[in-house]
């Protein structure tokens, strides 16, 4: 994600630890590329050097007298010093600084993905400068270390000592609730999201029955009336109440189609199909889908002209093509230019 907001990690469920390097692999996790960790290194060397330079100065400036130079070179050793306690405090609770940042890297903890905190990201900068007893040698050897780990995820000694490990944002996003959430389901190979078909034919999508607290809501005018489904659902033991931006509610079970006018794809078996009034077409003819099952609730694009995107806490994550995230009560769904809530799943 852009921008310096803090995530809370603690949005997406704390994943079993500690976690393993297969687990890593599965979970699509990716080490951050040698070419990327080395820019980011370089952005964050800048301000330093430019804040270091005038504290060069310094003897001289003591040695001279000069009140200007004394204070020049005051001036940038204090800078150096609050940048790299801004870098470091950043880094251990973010796991992020400004190279990091920009070029989407973030450093996790390599058993938990939790950040590693500002102590062990001291630790982790000071190895190399500590290195450096041995001239330009020792710092070389430790930042190059990660070229030969043993477990093929570009951990170096800093950071095996750290427990840290720096990984690629355009992977997987660990403090990312909504992509570690989609993450974990594919790792439980949750794609299939269809019932399984079964023995009888095939029913035609029914659309979804308002359910009867909706008693309050505007009049079926305001969007398209749906009828009675011509049979019961297909064993649908796990139900969810939705409720759209006019307030009409439903509740919906298995796969349910949404959109302008939704239909299946050949052969997709779904329950049922919820057609949404749009009269500027913002909204796909069939824009998105809701498997709801025993374990959960997920929404999946469809494909859609103006995507789909979940709001949770203010926030808003988007919703790849084919791609199930679990959504829980009190997140929102933006398709187009409407929203449904989700109430109870």
């Amino acid at each position: 994600m852009s921008g310096w907001a803090i995530i809370d990690a603690r949005e997406a469920a704390p994943e079993p630890t500690p976690v393993s390097v297969d687990r890593a692999a599965q979970l699509g996790l990716r080490a951050a590329p040698l070419g990327r960790r080395i820019g980011a290194a370089a952005i964050d060397a800048l301000p330093a050097a430019v804040f270091a330079a005038p504290v060069a100065l310094a003897p001289r400036a003591i040695l001279s007298g000069e009140l200007l130079w004394i204070l020049i070179a005051a001036t940038g050793a204090l800078l150096l010093v609050v940048y790299g306690l801004v870098q470091l405090a950043s880094h251990g609770s973010r796991g992020q600084t400004f190279g990091k940042q920009l070029l989407q890297l973030r450093t996790v903890r390599a058993d938990t993905l939790r950040p590693i905190g500002f102590w062990r990201a001291v630790l982790k900068a000071g190895i190399p400068v500590a290195a450096g007893v041995v001239p330009v040698v020792g710092t070389a050897v430790v930042l190059l270390s990660p070229l030969w780990d043993r477990e093929g995820r570009r951990r170096g000694w800093h950071d095996h000592a750290a427990r840290a490990w720096l990984i690629d944002l355009r992977a997987v996003d660990p403090t990312d609730p909504i992509a570690f959430e989609a993450a974990r389901g594919r790792a439980r190979a949750r794609v299939d999201v269809a019932p399984a078909p079964s023995a009888a034919p095939a029913p035609s999508p029914s659309a979804a029955a308002p359910s009867s607290s909706a008693a309050s809501a505007p009049s079926p005018t305001a969007e398209p009336a749906p009828s009675a489904p011509s049979e019961p659902a297909p064993s649908a033991s796990a139900q969810a109440r939705v409720r759209l931006d006019t307030g009409e509610e439903y509740l919906v079970s298995g796969l349910c189609l949404v959109g302008r006018m939704p239909a299946p794809e050949p052969d997709e078996r779904v329950a049922y199909a919820l057609p949404v009034r749009d009269d500027a077409r913002s909204v796909s003819k069939t824009h998105f889908a809701l498997d709801v099952r025993a374990e959960g609730m997920a929404v999946l694009d469809r494909g859609s002209g103006n995507g789909t995107r979940v709001i949770r806490t203010g926030v808003e994550y988007p919703v790849a093509v084919g791609v199930p995230v679990p959504i829980r009560p009190g997140d929102r769904i933006r398709f187009g230019d409407r929203t449904m809530e989700v109430l109870h799943v």
